[in-house]
Order: structure tokens, then sequence, then C-alpha cells
């Protein structure tokens, strides 16, 4: 009797033990590789893991040099030229030269209402990594595309906007102030600039007031 109840004790603790088995085996084996977990997660998910990580001890010096390691030689040297350009600056903002291709899109004449999708691209010419730290618009107008990260000395970056003409007629010039450390003024002034011709409303039947 006595090893039937010791049988019975058993078979109960290993019932009740069951769930936890499958976290204990993960928990000691777990994978070297989740890039392939990553993949159904959304970019802020994956943002969100990594501050968990970060929590968990994952140091911010490690995450930059696996980073590092996962970029080209070509790549890797602009990122030594941009830490030494940070640590030179020692806190001071350095100032480049750049050249756009235009300070003005001419849109032409256009019916109320169309949208103006256009381009300018900037080009530092200086001899250090050029930023931008923020933009203002006017008027209805929008950045859509911004060169988020440094744009290194001889590289070229596209500065994407659009202009919604709804509710404007005549000529329009919208403004877009563009912040960052080129010289002399620390800032870009670029213009978009057309006519817009009021949209046409159908004419009305005679018996109609």
């Amino acid at each position: 009797m006595r090893n039937v109840l010791k049988s019975y004790h058993r078979w109960i603790l290993a019932f009740l033990l069951l769930p936890l088995l499958p976290g204990f085996f993960w928990a000691q084996t777990p994978p070297q590789d989740i890039r392939p977990m990553l993949k159904s997660l959304a970019r802020e998910e994956k943002l969100r893991l990594l501050e968990y990580l970060r929590h968990l001890g994952a140091g911010i010096d490690q995450e930059i040099q696996k980073t590092y390691e996962l970029v080209g030689p070509h790549e890797q040297l602009k990122a030594v030229r941009y830490i030494e350009s940070i640590k030179q600056s020692a806190g001071a903002v350095l100032v480049t030269s750049v050249h756009w291709d235009r300070d003005t899109i001419y849109f032409g004449n256009i019916p109320e209402g169309t949208p103006v999708i256009d381009s300018f691209t900037v080009t530092n010419t200086g001899y250090e990594p050029y930023v931008i730290s923020r933009t203002e618009t006017t008027c209805d107008c929008t950045v859509l595309k911004a060169p988020g990260h440094p744009v290194m000395p001889g590289e070229t970056a596209v500065f994407r906007v659009e202009f919604d003409s709804q509710g404007k007629r005549g000529t329009a010039i919208p403004a877009i102030i563009v912040y960052d450390n080129s010289t002399p003024n620390k800032r870009t002034i670029l213009y978009l600039k057309g006519e817009i011709a009021p949209r046409k409303r159908p004419r009305k039947n005679p018996w109609e007031d």
C-alpha cells in the first residue's frame, strides 16, 4: 500500500510540474539567432524589444559594436569618421558647407486642389557631417522625407516635399525652413512657387438661384 501511495504521489508531482518543463528547458537552451522570430514584429515592437534587452543588461556599446560589424568596410569608415567628428566637436556644433540643386521648385499653373510632390537634393561640400536638426513649413507644405542621418562630406541626400493647393488661389510661394549646421546661417530656406487657378464651378441652370 505504501508503494502504491509513493507511486501515486510521483504521478501527481509529475502532473503538476509538466506545464513548467517546456519553459525550464527553453530557459536552459535559448536560441542563439532570433532573427527569424523578428520577421513578424513591427519596427515599434522591435524598438520595445531593444529597450527590454537594455533593461536586462545589454550595453549600448555592445549594440553599436554588433551593428558596426554588420555593415561593409566602406560604411565602417564612414562611421569612424563620424565618431571622430563628434569627439572633435566636444559639444560644439561644427559647421559645413552644402550645395542644394535649387532653392525653388517652380510648379507652374495648376488647378486648385492639385497636390504638388517634388524633391530637392543637397550635397555636403564641406569637411564635417551635415545634420538637419529640424524643419518648419508654411502654407500647407509638408516634408515627406528628410535625411535623418548625417550626410557625410561628398555625399548627396534627397529632401522630398509636398504642397496641398486645396483652398489656395493665385500666386503661391510656400516655404520650408531647414535648420542645420550649414554655413553661414545654420539654416536654409527653400521655396515652391506657382499659380493656382480656382476650380471651375458647374454652370447653373437658368431656373436655379
